[in-house]
């Protein structure tokens, strides 16, 4: 089956333009699935019970309903694949669903929350720290961009004169273009200008030169939000949260937010509008006499 998950994330790569951050992860899923899987079952044996039996071993390893969804999709495509190219007779995820998930309203930040933990980077004594952090923050809440296409920007998809970053799409070799303002090319500016000339392509570096990934951003907002001592749990995916959600809450049109963000469905954005409902009920509550 080793075989057949190699192959398997070549064809995403090649043929369906994954990004790093979409393979990685696959990779990861697959390779667990497979040690379940490896000492009892072919690929050619696995049935929906096999699924089944597995969805129990991840419920007890306290994975979220969220992440074992993730997980079924990434075998859902494997296994379509497989069946493509006759690996295997029948498609044992047929008839398997996702777990339920608790429709929750996701995490932002207050504009005053916002602009504490963005200015928080400032008061570092590591100079180049300082300003990699605080571009990196004003960079995620200004552009609304994903983690993941945080990660993997190169030092050419960002125009600094234009006020423009390129971002890739997670499919295909499509990208958006997202505006920045003049303090973000500025603090991207002053980033590069401390960091100096690498041979390294990719935008945002740690001190000894290698790119940061995911787990390397998420350590950044911790730090800061435990600096700032907000009480809530903070995410770099909450800054996304918090850009889509001050613009609407300033007029802006779903159609542009869902054009800035990213998403292929307008529906995806309109979670955005029910924050912006259950935060003014939350104001009506408090100033009104009545209420």
């Amino acid at each position: 089956m080793r075989w057949e998950i190699m192959k398997f994330l070549s064809y995403l790569e090649a043929e369906k333009n994954a990004s790093p951050h979409t393979l990685r992860n696959y990779h990861i899923d697959l390779k667990e699935f497979y040690r379940f899987v490896q000492r009892r079952y072919s690929l050619s044996t696995i049935t929906p019970f096999v699924i089944r039996e597995w969805l129990v071993c991840l419920s007890k390893k306290n994975y979220s309903n969220a992440t074992i969804a993730r997980k079924l999709a990434c075998l859902r495509s494997f296994f379509k694949y497989m069946k493509q190219i006759n690996r295997c007779v029948l498609n044992p995820m047929v008839g398997i669903c996702n777990p339920r998930q608790e429709k929750k309203l996701p995490a932002f930040l207050s504009v005053d929350e916002v602009l504490q933990l963005i200015t928080a980077p400032l008061s570092e004594k590591d100079k180049l720290i300082a300003v990699r952090d605080y571009a990196i923050l004003m960079l995620l809440y200004v552009s609304g961009m994903r983690v993941g296409e945080m990660v993997e920007l190169n030092r050419e998809d960002v125009d600094l004169l234009s006020a423009y970053v390129q971002i890739k799409k997670a499919k295909g070799k499509r990208f958006r273009l997202v505006p920045i303002n003049k303090k973000t090319s500025e603090a991207i500016r002053e980033y590069l200008l401390k960091r100096g000339e690498v041979k390294e392509k990719k935008l945002f570096l740690s001190k000894r030169g290698h790119p940061l990934c995911a787990r390397d951003i998420q350590r950044i907002v911790d730090k800061y939000i435990r600096k700032i001592g907000i009480q809530k749990k903070v995410s770099p995916h909450s800054l996304r949260h918090s850009f889509a959600t001050h613009l609407l809450d300033r007029g802006a049109e779903l159609k542009d937010v869902q054009e800035l963000l990213g998403h292929k469905s307008i529906a995806t954005t309109q979670i955005y509008t029910h924050i912006s409902t259950a935060k003014m009920q939350e104001e009506y509550k408090k100033a009104h006499p009545r209420a």
